[in-house]
């Protein structure tokens, strides 16, 4: 029988074709020694041998090849019909069982570790893990598709095809119908990843490399109070803390007024986007000692890849005032690297035109 799980632990950054950029990153972090909350991958295998079933893998393929990628409407047509092709084919028994087997077993050790009493229903995040997680094809292929605080087995496997639903936005089929068939499945393969929630009441974003000049001495950290949803949607104007490698020592930093944030709902179930009370919008969400420990674990990973990283995290307060950092993923940053890119883009033309100018003034000078 294959394998359609593999915990975190078991993975690392070889495995990529197997689980996808995030999952093969979280199982690195993990073997590192990083805090990583605990958690396992559905496998490639396990949406390949769904596809597999019946004339399905043929069908979403000809939806895929027969869009109009010019027709706004028909795209949308596209996405519908193969959502719903995905949403309503029954799993195998055997990849539906490793799923559901592979949440009970996380819920159970987590409720046992924590001495919390529904065992069969600690909350996890389900999140799409691409293959490919860093080219063109992923940036269309759902990998941002993210459900927080998603609890039960019945849920969790629900998640996990709506993940590979997410495949087939309109955008993911307007951009592969311009592919051939076989480079075309190859950018539709995705693992999901199913990770315990943090009970976080500060997340966001650490990148061991300034994003704005590429300055690698320095450390720069977003951070806004609940789930780090809406740091990195980009819902909320997060605080920025600057930090100097060097100590590292908190060099400078701009607080925001920090209105809405993201916390579980109160039913257990799902997220809810709520108004931060008025007592802290205006105050810093991270403590001096807090930042040094996010820059610490921000140079160990960054050490570990060997080059400047994106970390999103987040921050659980216990009881007794200490905090303790969750790493929930880590990737090579590229914001810098973009805007480098478009500066040389710019510098490149400018000269261009420059120069062209300077020649149409040389002929005009010979004549």
């Amino acid at each position: 029988m294959a394998n359609y799980t593999k915990k975190f632990e078991e993975l690392s950054s070889g495995d990529r074709a197997l689980v996808g950029g995030k999952c093969a990153s979280l199982g690195e972090m993990v073997q590192a020694g990083l805090p990583v909350p605990a958690g396992f991958a559905v496998t490639v295998d396990a949406y390949e041998d769904f596809r597999d079933t019946g004339d399905l893998r043929q069908r979403l393929l000809g939806i895929v090849m027969g869009a109009d990628a010019s027709s706004n409407a028909g795209l949308q047509r596209a996405h519908d019909e193969a959502v719903a092709l995905i949403l309503g084919r029954n799993l195998a028994s055997a990849i539906e069982q490793q799923i559901r087997e592979a949440y009970l077993e996380l819920s159970r050790e987590t409720a046992l570790r924590r001495g919390a009493g529904d065992a069969d229903r600690i909350p996890v995040a389900v999140r799409s893990s691409s293959t490919d997680e860093d080219g063109d094809a992923a940036s269309f292929a759902g990998q941002q598709e993210t459900y927080l605080w998603v609890v039960g087995a019945d849920e969790v496997i629900a998640k996990v095809r709506e993940c590979w639903a997410s495949l087939y936005t309109p955008q993911a089929i307007a951009y592969r119908s311009g592919m051939s068939a076989t480079d075309a499945a190859e950018a539709s393969k995705i693992s999901v990843a199913v990770q315990l929630m943090a009970h976080a009441d500060v997340a966001g974003v650490t990148f061991t490399v300034s994003p704005r000049t590429g300055d690698r001495s320095l450390i720069a950290i977003n951070a806004s109070w609940g789930l780090g949803q809406a740091v990195v949607s980009g819902e909320v104007t997060p605080d920025e803390y600057w930090l100097s490698k060097i100590g590292p020592a908190v060099t400078s930093s701009r607080i925001a007024s920090k209105a809405h944030e993201y916390v579980p709902d109160p039913s257990g179930v799902g997220v809810v986007f709520r108004d931060v009370e008025e007592s802290r919008r205006e105050i810093p969400c991270l403590t001096e000692a807090e930042l040094v420990q996010l820059a610490e674990i921000g140079l160990q990973v960054e050490r570990h890849y060997g080059s400047p990283q994106d970390i999103e995290w987040a921050l659980e307060h216990n009881v007794d005032g200490t905090s303790q950092v969750m790493l929930l993923q880590a990737r090579p940053e590229t914001n810098w690297k973009k805007r480098k890119e478009e500066k040389g883009k710019n510098t490149s033309s400018a000269t261009a035109g420059l120069l062209g100018f300077l020649s149409q003034a040389t002929k005009g000078n010979d004549k």
